[in-house]
């Protein structure tokens, strides 16, 4: 089998810790390079993973010949210029999470690679588990009927990023090559927002993927509690098949605590219980049976190293995309109007927003 030619863009902590070493390892993809504008934290990422082509942008990157695809792993407010230029390159695109800051930029990305034939992916980890998938499976086969309710908790530990205190998780991460940069979760105007743009792009992700229905109409609280972005939102929304859903979420847990991350999704026909953090799916019918899968191993529940190589497999056409950008976009206007909505203390319409989806 042919081996992909893939570059990274970024040389940040993710790209470092995860996508760099996940390329390296796989005998699919050849990493042809690796670009970020900051030269330090290029040379350290290049010269710890010995990779000799270095570029100090994305663009002379993109010039590479036979380049096929690229991982995009910057800071938020750059998702959008990367992508785009990567897609009018040709280039198959994977970014990270959140796909863009507005739903209007998410859009164009999402209609660019349809017009180009493109794949795009985004870095929506906990879709490449296989009960993820699963879930997806059970209600896209009507398992439980109608969805009519969905409540999602996303409680994660955060804080000290949104603070500019990368190193206090240094115990907890590790951090082999580079931390984050003190700003990159804590300015808005690189990151957009905090737990929002950080973790509930994870969740709500998860919601659009498995359901393939979309939110009409979001009404959110968020807390900032003195950080320049918010810690702790509530969110309700309405789905396009008159369904209605919470997503509660806070990232003020210590390293010591137990973390809480996961879905129930209520059908006509019963519901499922959807455990990130445990690796736990059951469904629970309303004829009083229950089913369970088995539950995933501790090195099943977060395969960071996955959402890279899975676009190396698509670009080979030996896996379908579990992240595709629809469904991202999806999350941008969530996100946007709910955002929006916190700010003026009014319920936001999708269809209010500069989607066009």
């Amino acid at each position: 089998m042919s081996r992909v030619k893939i570059g990274v863009v970024g040389a940040g902590w993710w790209a470092t810790e995860h996508h760099l070493p996940s390329l390296l390892g796989y005998d699919r993809a050849e990493l042809v390079g690796i670009a970020d504008v900051k030269p330090d934290k290029l040379q350290k990422a290049a010269d710890f993973y010995e990779i000799p082509n270095r570029y100090p942008s994305h663009r002379q990157l993109l010039e590479v010949a036979g380049l096929q695809g690229v991982v995009i792993s910057v800071q938020h407010a750059y998702h959008y210029e990367v992508a785009r230029a990567a897609l009018e390159a040709g280039v198959h695109v994977l970014v990270e999470k959140p796909m863009t800051l507005s739903a209007s930029e998410a859009w164009e990305l999402v209609r660019l690679a349809d017009r180009k034939g493109l794949h795009l992916s985004v870095g929506y980890t906990f879709q490449h588990t296989r009960l993820a998938q699963q879930a997806q499976k059970l209600i896209q086969s009507g398992a439980i009927g109608e969805i009519r309710f969905i409540s999602g908790i996303f409680s994660s530990m955060v804080e000290s990023y949104f603070r500019g205190r990368p190193e206090d998780y240094r115990n907890v991460f590790g951090f082999p090559v580079t931390p984050p940069e003190t700003d990159t979760y804590r300015d808005p105007s690189l990151c957009g927002g905090g737990q929002g743009h950080t973790q509930i792009t994870h969740a709500m992700g998860m919601v659009f993927w498995v359901t393939q229905l979309r939110a009409t109409e979001v009404f959110a609280f968020m807390e900032n509690f003195g950080l320049e972005v918010d810690l702790a939102d509530a969110v309700s929304y309405r789905l396009e098949n008159q369904a209605v859903g919470t997503m509660g979420a806070v990232g003020s847990l210590r390293p010591n605590q137990p973390q809480d991350e996961g879905f129930l999704y209520f059908g006509s026909d019963g519901y499922i219980r959807q455990d990130f953090i445990r690796g736990i799916l059951q469904v629970h019918y309303n004829n009083g049976t229950m089913e369970e899968f088995p539950q995933m191993t501790e090195d099943e529940i977060y395969p960071a190293h996955a959402p890279s190589r899975n676009l190396v497999d698509q670009i080979l056409g030996a896996a379908p995309n579990l992240a595709p950008g629809k469904w991202a976009a999806y999350t941008v206007e969530f996100l946007e109007a709910a955002y929006q909505s916190a700010s003026t203390g009014q319920s936001v319409r999708i269809d209010s927003l500069t989607s066009n989806g």
